[in-house]
This record gives C-alpha cells, sequence and structure tokens, in this order.
C-alpha cells in the first residue's frame, strides 16, 4: 500500500512538474520541442544516443525559429552570440556543464576557468625545428600514390609536439612514433569521443580515473590511449615537481612555469595539475591542427588557391631553404586569408558554450532573458551566416581581400571572443603562417582521391564533440620534383 502511495505520489509530482514546465514557466513562452520543455535529458539525447548530433538539430530547429529552446536557449543571431560572448560581462559560465572537464580535480578546474598570465613570447625556433621534422618525415615517408598519409593526423602530431613544448619545455616526441600512432593522439581522439558522457554523468569519469586500470581496460578497452596519455603527462609533471630546477635551466618560459610558482596563491594539486595538462594539450593541439587540416585540403583541392599562394609566397621567400619568420609571413595578404578562411571553416569549438544568465544581464539578441537560463550559440552559426559571409560553404579566401574586414573579423571567432577567449592565441596565430608557409612553400602535395576522401568540410559534415569530428579525412603524398 505504501508503495502505491509513492507511485501515485510520483506520478502526481511529475504530471504537475509538466504541466509547469510547459505551460507556467518563465522560458514557456520561448519556441521549442515539447520534450525540451520537459526535461534536461533532451540534450543527452541528441549528444550521446545520436552521436554528438545536437548542433545538426540546432539547424533543424532554426529552419523554424531564431530562438530554440532545447531546452537551454540557442540564438541564431549574431547580435546574440555577441552579446553573450563578446560583451557579456554579466553571464558566467554554466558549472553543471564545466565542472564536468574537472571532474577528478574539484579543488581547481582546468584551464576553461584558470585565469593565467598572459603567454610569453611566441617559442617561434622551437615551433620551426618540429615543422621542419614534419617536412622531413612527409618527404622521406609517403612521397608516392602508395604510400599516404592523413594530414589530420600529421598535423594533430605537429601541433601535439609544439604544446608539450611549450606546457613542459620537452616535446611528448609525437612525431617520431611510426605513422604518428603516439597514445596521446589516441588518448586525445577517444577522450573526445566520450566527452558527452562526462559531461552527463560525470562518475563515469571519476571511475575510470579510480578503478583499477586492468577493470577499466576490461571493460572499456578503448580507453587505453588515453590512460596512457594520462600517465605520460603525470610523469612529467612529477618530474618538474621533483626537480624544480629543470625549468631554471630550459630555454624558453613555460606555461607550467606559471602553475607551479603561483604568484600569491597555493600551488594547485598534482590531480589538478594533471588535469590542467589533459587540456592545455587538447585545446592547444586542436583548433590549429584542424584549420590547417581543413587549410590544407581546400588549397590542394583549388589549384586557383593554391598558384595564388605559391605565387606569393615564391616572391616573398625567394630561398625556401632558408626560414621565413613570422612575423614576415604575416604581412603577406593572401596567405592571411587564406589563414582567417580556414579558421572559418574549422570552427574552432562546435558546441555552443554554454553561459548562465545574470541579474544585471542587460537584453540578448533584443530580448531579455529570464536570470538563471542557460544560453548559448554554436559559432558554427555566425561562421556561416550568409549576411556576413555570402556563400558560406564556399570556401574563398578572396571574401577577406577587401578594403574594410572590420565586419567579417567581428565575427570570426574560432578562439571565442571576448574576456573569455583562447589564452594561446598568439601562439596559435604564429603557428598558423609557419605552418602553412613551410608546407606550401617547401613541399608539393597532392591529394590521394578515394571514394572515401572528404568532398567538402562544411559545418554539416562534422559530428558534435564539442570540438568538431569530421565523418570523412583525406590523404595525400608528396610529389618530388
Amino acid at each position: 500500500m505504501h508503495y502505491l502511495l509513492f507511485l501515485y505520489s510520483a506520478f502526481f509530482f511529475l504530471f504537475v512538474l509538466g504541466v509547469y514546465r510547459l505551460f507556467f514557466h518563465p522560458l514557456s513562452r520561448y519556441p521549442g520541442p515539447t520534450l525540451a520543455a520537459l526535461t534536461d535529458w533532451y540534450e543527452a539525447y541528441y549528444n550521446i544516443v545520436k552521436g554528438g548530433g545536437l548542433v545538426v538539430k540546432y539547424e533543424e530547429l532554426h529552419k523554424l525559429h531564431e530562438l530554440a529552446l532545447t531546452p537551454s536557449l540557442h540564438f541564431n543571431n549574431r547580435e546574440a552570440f555577441h552579446d553573450i560572448y563578446t560583451y557579456g560581462s554579466t553571464l558566467v559560465k554554466d558549472h553543471g556543464f564545466y565542472d564536468a572537464f574537472g571532474v577528478h580535480a574539484r579543488e581547481a578546474s582546468a584551464s576553461f576557468s584558470t585565469v593565467l598570465p598572459e603567454s610569453s613570447d611566441v617559442p617561434e625556433y622551437t615551433i620551426q625545428q618540429k615543422i621542419d621534422k614534419l617536412l622531413a618525415i612527409l618527404e622521406s615517408n609517403y612521397s608516392s600514390s602508395g604510400t599516404t598519409v592523413s594530414m589530420a593526423v600529421a598535423y594533430r602530431a605537429l601541433t601535439t609536439n609544439i604544446i608539450t613544448s611549450y606546457c613542459f619545455a620537452e616535446s611528448a616526441n609525437v612525431l617520431d612514433s611510426p605513422n604518428f600512432s603516439h597514445p596521446i593522439l589516441q588518448g586525445l581522439k577517444e577522450g573526445f569521443r566520450k566527452i558527452w558522457l562526462q559531461v552527463h554523468f560525470p562518475f563515469f569519469i571519476t571511475f575510470t580515473l579510480n578503478a583499477p586500470q586492468k577493470l577499466i581496460l576490461w571493460l572499456l578497452p578503448e580507453f587505453e590511449g588515453y590512460l596512457k596519455m594520462k600517465a605520460g603527462l603525470e610523469c612529467q609533471i612529477d618530474s618538474l615537481i621533483n626537480n624544480p630546477d629543470i625549468l631554471s635551466m630550459v630555454e624558453h618560459e613555460t606555461i607550467f612555469h606559471h602553475l607551479l610558482e603561483p604568484k600569491d596563491q597555493k600551488r594547485p594539486s598534482l590531480a589538478s595539475l594533471i588535469d590542467e595538462a589533459l587540456t592545455l594539450v587538447a585545446a592547444g593541439s586542436d583548433t590549429v591542427g584542424n584549420a590547417c587540416n581543413i587549410g590544407t585540403f581546400y588549397a590542394l583541392k583549388y589549384p586557383s588557391i593554391h598558384q595564388k599562394l605559391k605565387k606569393e609566397l615564391d616572391e616573398a621567400w625567394p630561398d625556401k631553404d632558408r626560414p621565413m619568420s613570422y612575423t614576415a609571413l604575416e604581412k603577406l595578404p593572401y596567405l592571411t586569408a587564406f589563414i582567417r578562411e580556414a579558421l572559418r571553416f574549422s570552427l574552432g569549438l562546435m558546441h555552443p558554450p554554454p553561459r548562465v544568465v545574470g541579474l544585471s544581464t542587460p537584453e540578448i539578441g533584443g530580448l531579455k532573458i529570464p536570470p538563471g537560463t542557460v544560453v548559448g550559440m554554436s559559432v558554427k552559426f555566425l561562421h556561416t551566416n550568409p549576411d556576413v559571409f555570402p556563400d558560406p560553404y564556399n570556401f574563398n579566401p578572396d571574401r577577406w581581400i577587401v578594403k574594410d574586414t572590420s565586419r567579417l573579423l567581428l565575427d570570426l571567432a574560432p578562439f571565442s571572443k571576448g574576456l573569455r577567449m583562447c589564452l594561446g592565441l598568439n601562439l596559435a596565430w604564429c603557428e598558423l603562417y609557419l605552418i602553412f608557409g613551410n608546407i606550401l612553400r617547401r613541399l608539393d602535395l597532392k591529394l590521394h582521391i578515394t571514394e572515401d576522401t572528404i568532398d567538402n568540410f562544411r559545418a554539416d559534415n562534422g559530428v558534435d564533440y564539442w570540438l568538431p569530428f569530421w565523418k570523412k579525412e583525406y590523404r595525400v603524398f608528396v610529389q618530388n620534383s
């Protein structure tokens, strides 16, 4: 009898809650699926069951409405994007979402929220050394149509080497692994593919980080790469903690100089430092690697783009055996336009970073949103807005060769905007110029076309695992002259 009473009470509570959310909740007046108004599990369904399909669902909803309840409020309005991210100082991060990224280090969130000092001088010579190494590997090992390489993997290996060197003053040497099969790359890929389990079920990651490794690998063998990556980073951090003089002897300042010697605060715990390392390596390798991968594809696909780049680089860089500096490369107008277009296509983050409306938040996109509401907008909708970028799915560097690019640049946000812009912005731009400049000037790459080669890096060909994952890839080889 008591069980029946409890069951009836539970059903009555859910019924009343459903009626309230559908008809009386402050957000009930906004358009969206009925199921999204009823439960927060709507997003979990598209993120997990539909395999990172939430942004695709946003596209469907925004064909009907500029604003969609899902159950957070998602906008498709450039003014709203800037109200939330560029000027949104009264909005805070959604802790329910971001805490999942630091689930094993509660006392200090990772770099999503940690405020680090501005980056020190970009170690250009370090980047150039690693680019030289990649070019040598490509020329030696992938010089025919029978020996091709995925540029997505090659670029990720390069950017991972750069960011680990910048973090620890010691590279992870990912480029040395045969076919770039280093555990860090495998771990990053596996980690991102499990990102929505981590967000919606934080205890899942708590289990994988605390349970015996043999048990984890027996239950989840695909986590082997992630665990190896974490163990490798932990060894590097342990070495720095136990031998602090290492940092005083390195050639350039690193991020861990600041993390291990914080000013006016207690040094983070080992768990927090590992969390920082995981986040920095992931963030520091992805956006640049993805942009390089996409840009190279379009440079090879469209001869007109490739010829313009080659002509500009050949004239500015007559002796390709002598390095060309970042400051010289960034003065090249067509290369700059090309990099901006590659960043527009590559998106940066694909998932809308959630923000919580505060009591003093002004209008968002012309609307007064109730305090406490979670709001967001995927940069995909900003980068493919036809009012700012006509024919947005056409890769066209020439759109940036105009007298006034201020409106275009305002809506280019691969590193986010405002106070929470990516901390490694300067390093990223240096990498982009040096990588593209060297690849396009010093190598003659050719696409290896198969039925599995991607046709176009349209945003709708991507899968939302927080960062974009592409359903197809392409392979290349070096054509020796």
